[in-house]
């Protein structure tokens, strides 16, 4: 009987260079886009967040003093906004008030 060896280096080969071509094009792409999302959730979260606490703190008016404090907040949390993040969470909270206001009437 023949010594036969079958050489599996070429298929092994071939297998790994199909599966980083899945994980490169399908994989990593969603990940990225996974974790962005998250990411800007939790954005929103905090800016909210430090929107209604500067509201709580400060009350009616005192607009300059709230922005500081919102900005000041998420810089001290990590978070890196700017002013139309606060502004929007502003606004979103304006109208939050002003549907509540509308519903009970």
């Amino acid at each position: 009987m023949p010594n036969m060896t079958i050489d599996l280096t070429q298929i092994i080969v071939a297998l790994l260079g199909l599966l980083s071509a899945i994980i490169t094009y399908r994989l990593v792409p969603w990940l990225k886009a996974n974790t962005t999302e998250k990411q800007q959730a939790l954005i929103k979260t905090a800016v909210q967040t430090a929107v209604y606490a500067a509201e709580q703190i400060y009350g009616a008016g005192h607009g300059e003093e709230k922005f500081k404090y919102a900005i000041n907040w998420l810089n001290a949390q990590g978070f890196n906004v700017g002013k139309a993040d606060v502004e929007s969470a502003v606004y979103e909270l304006i109208n939050k008030a002003k549907t509540q206001v509308d519903e009970t009437t």
